[in-house]
């Protein structure tokens, strides 16, 4: 059994950036996740917000490298059947930037290696206890550990925060994404990012750096099509029942060859993001639905100062918790004004399931 002062626990952006702050703060720690780059997945808007917590971590260079891009141009179909346009040029600051997730993680990763003061674990955890004020944890492998703090940073599974404090639903958010390239090369594809609301959710698309389309659909479960995960027709059906998106794929010459991968969007978070010995960051204290665009920053921010606050729990500033608490409580709070605010832009399809639903928010 090995002993340390914290152990982080997730493979996602919100536990790295946590074990990175705890690197800076010279508090050792043991951060446990499973190896997670193989697969692509959603999550390519970067708001500007997240460039000084990139700074913060020492981390300035990370979106110069040739994988990543700023946003230039942004349309909109959301209220009007109209297609709005928002450029670089008539933005005072700019427009964020659109990533590759898969790169931008597996770079994140490979700086949490070269911290001494972070040692990782290759695994899953099995359970979770917290006996006599420690926090013992045992791997899938039958790796046990123990730590003095423990930083939940599991997402969506918030493998802590559901045993120790009551988790908040505010919706069965679904979403369909794919990563499509192009069967003509001799189109030059728009490098721009593309939101349009239709009558049973909303689409999302962004042009990567590297040419290829990344595409999703939200919906709610009882709303997306019977098998649409394995079935490539009913993908092809339903891009087809968009007004813009369609456009884009036919004009540039984008492949339908697969059916989407399903992931969870909805809102989720928990009634107290801390507790004794425990902080939860990332989706493990609140998953934003992905139209706020500020899932990695709300990531990065969690985990940078959710660290901090560990790290001043540890050295006898137990209110660093309750602060930390009262910022993510409060973010949360903001965070429901907004989608309140941005679903009810949308009035043409009131009559639909999806959308009745969220006006439900105003209500």
């Amino acid at each position: 059994m090995k002993r340390t002062r914290v152990i982080v626990v997730g493979g996602g952006i919100a536990a790295m950036a946590a074990s990175l702050s705890l690197a800076n703060e010279g508090v050792p720690a043991i951060w446990i996740a499973p190896e997670g780059f193989a697969k692509a997945k959603p999550g390519e808007s970067l708001a500007p917000a997240a460039v000084p917590l990139l700074r913060a971590l020492g981390l300035d260079a990370i979106l110069e490298t040739p994988m990543h891009r700023k946003v230039e141009v942004l349309f909109s179909s959301w209220g009007a059947n109209s297609l709005i346009e928002k450029n670089q040029t008539g933005c005072a600051g700019n427009l964020g930037y659109v990533i590759n997730r898969t790169e931008f993680e597996f770079r994140l990763s490979e700086e949490v290696a070269k911290r001494p003061a972070i040692d990782r674990c290759v695994d899953a955890v099995a359970s979770v206890q917290r006996l006599d004020k420690a926090w013992h944890v045992t791997t899938c492998a039958g790796l046990e550990f123990t730590a003095d703090f423990l930083i939940d940073g599991s997402g969506r599974h918030m493998i802590v925060g559901r045993q120790y404090a009551t988790l908040s639903r505010q919706d069965k958010l679904v979403a369909a994404y794919d990563f499509l390239e192009q069967e003509n090369n001799e189109v030059d594809p728009t490098p721009a990012t593309l939101v349009e609301a239709v009558p049973n959710g909303w689409w999302y698309a962004a042009l990567l750096e590297d040419k290829r389309l990344a595409i999703n659909y939200c919906s709610d479960p009882d709303l997306m099509p019977r098998g649409l995960g394995h079935d490539v027709e009913a993908w092809k059906t339903l891009i087809g029942e968009s007004r813009y998106i369609v456009r884009w794929l036919e004009s540039a010459g984008f492949a339908i060859d697969n059916p989407p991968s399903l992931t969870s969007a909805g809102t989720t978070f928990l009634s107290t993001p801390t507790g004794p010995g425990w902080i939860a960051i990332g989706d493990a204290a609140a998953a934003f639905d992905p139209l706020s665009s500020h899932g990695m920053t709300s990531a990065l921010w969690t985990g940078v100062e959710g660290a901090k606050a560990a790290a001043k729990s540890l050295s006898g500033s137990p209110d660093s918790i309750n602060q930390y608490q009262e910022r993510v409580v409060s973010g949360i709070s903001r965070y429901m004004s907004d989608r309140r605010r941005i679903y009810g832009r949308e009035h043409r399809f009131t009559e639909h399931a999806f959308w009745r639903r969220r006006q439900a928010y105003a209500d």
